[in-house]
């Protein structure tokens, strides 16, 4: 029996690997591919009865009766075009680790055939350096669901960028707050949470956090009571033809600025606590995100750039 059930296991990966409505293999191939990567030698009986035990499952297998042809897999866990939108939807979340962006992928492209594993390669991809260096994201996930769970207090370290463009704790003393929910929004994944000795609640990046610990105190305010409707989000743009800028800018904003236009990108710190970055970047949606940061960042070139930022600043709707 437990030789059957192995025999059948191996007629399924096959069935996966390498075969899709417009690649159908005759019993002969199925056999060819179990003895080269499973040293099976499975008769054509056994491998009836190993399709009639997947059907029987719920995994349909065509049979030669359908098409006139062989073998192949009808149904898979995902179609083709959606583990391409879930791939996409991984390359995009900037808060997963470039390691673990590797690992989902890989663990994605399994579920499709060789073929179509070929249509989405992107070995040749550079996932990019707006990728968070910080491993613990869905360590971080899993702690917060079972606090959010059992509506119990967390503690944690928050991080943030240095000008080594690296993480660092913001401060020495551990963050202490009621957790109420997780949302992903522009591209980032946040805790909604109310800190201790605030009555309001805010978003803090969780994969900015670390050391995530769960306390034996319960939530201060039920999430009815925590106004979770009150929070507003934040959206940038950034599309068009690329051009090397200079920017000056506080140094609050050395975060947002490591993240929007990424590591790969020149910092000099001045004397008087603000710091000059050199990027390459898309200048059409550049107006728009340094507009968000207006007291804190200055665009000192490209002068074309610099002009249209003046000019929206005069051209305000407030009469300023």
């Amino acid at each position: 029996m437990a030789n059957d059930r192995t025999n059948t296991l191996c007629v399924l990966q096959v069935l996966k690997d390498y075969t899709d409505a417009d690649h159908i293999l005759p019993l002969s191939e199925i056999q060819r591919h179990l003895k080269l990567e499973y040293d099976k030698d499975l008769d054509r009986r056994t491998l009836y009865a190993a399709f009639r035990a997947l059907n029987d499952f719920g995994i349909e297998v065509s049979r030669y009766e359908d098409n006139g042809k062989g073998y192949y897999l009808l149904e898979r866990e995902f179609s083709a075009a959606e583990a391409r939108l879930l791939i996409d939807a991984i390359y995009s979340c900037e808060y997963i680790s470039k390691r673990q962006t590797e690992e989902l992928i890989s663990k994605l492209r399994a579920q499709l055939s060789v073929y179509d594993r070929k249509k989405y390669n992107y070995s040749n991809i550079i996932v990019g350096e707006r990728k968070s260096p910080n491993p613990q994201v869905f360590l971080n996930i899993e702690i917060l669901d079972q606090a959010i769970d059992e509506k119990k207090k967390v503690s944690f370290i928050y991080l943030d960028y240095g000008y080594d463009k690296k993480l660092h704790p913001r401060r020495e003393e551990r963050y202490v707050a009621s957790p109420y929910s997780m949302i992903c929004d522009s591209e980032r994944y946040y805790l909604v949470m109310i800190a201790d000795g605030h009555e309001d609640p805010s978003f803090y990046r969780i994969d900015m956090m670390k050391d995530i610990k769960i306390l034996d105190e319960n939530i201060e305010y039920t999430k009815r009571e925590a106004k979770l409707d009150s929070l507003s989000r934040v959206v940038f743009a950034h599309t068009g033809q690329q051009k090397r800028v200079s920017l000056r800018c506080s140094k609050k904003v050395l975060r947002y600025v490591i993240e929007q236009f990424g590591s790969d990108i020149s910092i000099r710190e001045n004397q008087d606590g603000s710091f000059d970055a050199s990027v390459l970047t898309a200048t059409e949606g550049l107006v728009y995100w340094a507009l968000q940061y207006l007291q804190d960042v200055e665009v000192l070139s490209p002068p074309e750039v610099r002009e249209e930022i003046i000019k929206a600043i005069k051209d305000n709707p407030y009469g300023v």
